[in-house]
């Protein structure tokens, strides 16, 4: 695997803290189904986890909280792309 089919998160380029591997699919974390091309997705803004949009808008109605993170969430801070952030 290249280094850029990689991306790796780093503190003060000491410790590798989390790896992604963009070359496995990326699943919904809510019902843990693989994301395809053309699905309405959305991510956490705290650990940018990608989910189903309707999946993650009715677990937010009912917990009100990320289903990874556990961070409080409203539906007005979802993400609709990681573009720009990494």
């Amino acid at each position: 695997m290249s280094e850029t089919d990689r991306t790796r998160f780093v503190i003060s380029n000491v410790k590798v803290i989390g790896e992604w591997d963009w070359t496995k699919p990326q699943r919904c974390m809510v019902c843990f189904l693989e994301i395809k091309e053309n699905d309405d997705v959305v991510y956490c803004p705290y650990c940018y986890h990608p989910a189903h949009r309707e999946h993650l808008l009715e677990w937010l109605h009912v917990k009100g909280k990320c289903p990874h993170c556990q961070h409080p969430l409203r539906e007005e801070e979802l993400l609709t792309s990681l573009e720009g952030i990494f």
